[in-house]
């Protein structure tokens, strides 16, 4: 069923009757509906005369229509009043006037790039996985190797990835991503080379390859340390709870997530994830996890996991950052067993750290008011300043403003060629 409109009063209506697509016209005329029927030979019969069959097949098309722009309405409205789904243009707006003060009361935008001088631009926009992962030294990071950009040679950097997962005694699955990427776009978990092949097709960008980490928990840990401070903390802790539909035997997947009390807020990612599988009826009790990603706009749900602070997780995480020169804020991204296991601050494996533009993404936990979610990012940012400030008095030149606008042009301006669509 398709709608279309060439003026507000009057829409076209396209369903399919009897396996052949039909045309109605829907017209407001003197505050009543007239429904006409144009045929495939233009001619135009009044609703009134239609065939009885056609005229209840119609009726029931047409109000399932206008119930689902109902259901979706409602969708919308719900969403529009969650800040956590807000767009990041509106939810962050706030933030500005405080960013511009911050600046100027520490002289310059450029200082909060000083606040992790040991990665280009403190890891603002398009910083390497590859080099921040190298930088550190330590057993728990995810094994992994970089891809150069495969656009021009599809076959070389598939035959590459052969022999580098062979020699690294890597299996399936793993991961394949961004070496530059943002918000777990183009995040896959290939479980074959038909897989592989087929992603190297979609982008051109350098690619990380990396040993899958099962989990079955992952956390956010934001950790800072000023540099005239021997021992670090973490700031937060965010759950990242991955988002499983349950089958009832009866409804499709494309149904239970719309009926979902929290997946239908999402439904257009998990409709262009799993587009083959939307109409696929789940059997009773069959589980079907949605998301790969641990990202919230790839459908987790993020919850604050304060309770997972303790002494142990924190010696261990500022043991490991301490091993990375130059580093001094940003958020790890770890996979885990158990929560015993990490408190102790054992058996966990970092997939990646972020850099200055990391969020304290406990912030996003739905139960938070939104004066709450606002309190730590002003927190945040004001710490990002202050670190960066005080290496700046230790010599970490500030960066140009200029700088920073050319980089941000160069990562979001160019030819980058990569499939949002994550798993």
């Amino acid at each position: 069923m398709k709608f279309a409109s060439d003026s507000p009063k009057i829409s076209y209506v396209e369903l399919t009757l009897f396996r052949e697509k039909t045309k109605f016209q829907v017209e407001l005329l003197n505050g009543k509906i007239c429904i006409t029927l144009t045929d495939q030979t233009e001619r135009v019969r009044n609703f009134s005369g239609l065939d009885i069959r056609i005229k209840k097949l119609f009726m029931k098309r047409l109000s399932a229509a206008i119930s689902s722009k109902i259901v979706f309405g409602k969708i919308r409205l719900k969403k529009s009043i969650r800040p956590e789904f807000w767009p990041a243009c509106f939810f962050y707006a706030p933030l500005i006037p405080y960013i511009a003060y911050l600046t100027v009361r520490y002289r310059g935008l450029g200082t909060i790039c000083a606040a992790n001088p040991g990665i280009p631009l403190g890891g603002l926009v398009g910083e390497s996985k590859e080099q921040i992962l190298k930088n550190m030294n330590s057993e728990n990071v995810l094994k992994f190797f970089k891809v150069s950009g495969t656009q021009s040679n599809v076959e070389k950097g598939f035959e590459f990835i052969k022999r580098e997962t062979l020699k690294r005694k890597f299996k399936f699955p793993y991961i394949l991503k961004p070496n530059a990427g943002q918000r777990g776009s183009g995040v896959k978990l290939v479980k074959n080379e038909n897989e592989v092949l087929e992603y190297l097709k979609e982008t051109n960008v350098d690619l990380i390859v990396q040993e899958y980490h099962p989990g079955p928990e992952e956390a956010g840990i934001f950790y800072y340390r000023f540099p005239n401070e021997n021992e670090g903390k973490i700031l937060s802790i965010t759950r990242k709870i991955f988002p499983i539909l349950e089958g009832n035997g009866t409804n499709t997947l494309g149904e239970l997530i719309l009926k979902h009390p929290r997946f239908q807020y999402q439904w257009k990612v998990f409709k262009e994830r799993f587009v083959k599988e939307w109409e696929t009826v789940l059997s009773l009790g069959e589980k079907k996890r949605l998301a790969e990603a641990g990202n919230h706009c790839q459908g987790a749900l993020f919850t604050d996991g304060s309770s997972l602070i303790t002494k142990e997780l924190t010696r261990e995480i500022d043991r490991i950052s301490k091993t990375f020169s130059g580093f001094y804020f940003g958020r790890y991204d770890v996979r885990y067993r158990s929560d015993e296991k990490i408190k102790l601050g054992k058996d966990f494996g970092i997939v990646e750290l972020n850099g200055i533009t990391s969020e304290s993404t406990n912030l996003y936990d739905p139960d938070f008011s939104i004066w709450r979610m606002y309190t730590i990012l002003f927190k945040q940012w004001n710490l990002l300043f202050r670190i960066g400030f005080e290496n700046r008095k230790r010599g970490v030149p500030k960066t140009k403003l200029s700088e920073i606008i050319k980089t941000l042009i160069v990562f979001y301006g160019g030819n980058r060629k990569v499939n949002v669509r994550s798993d």
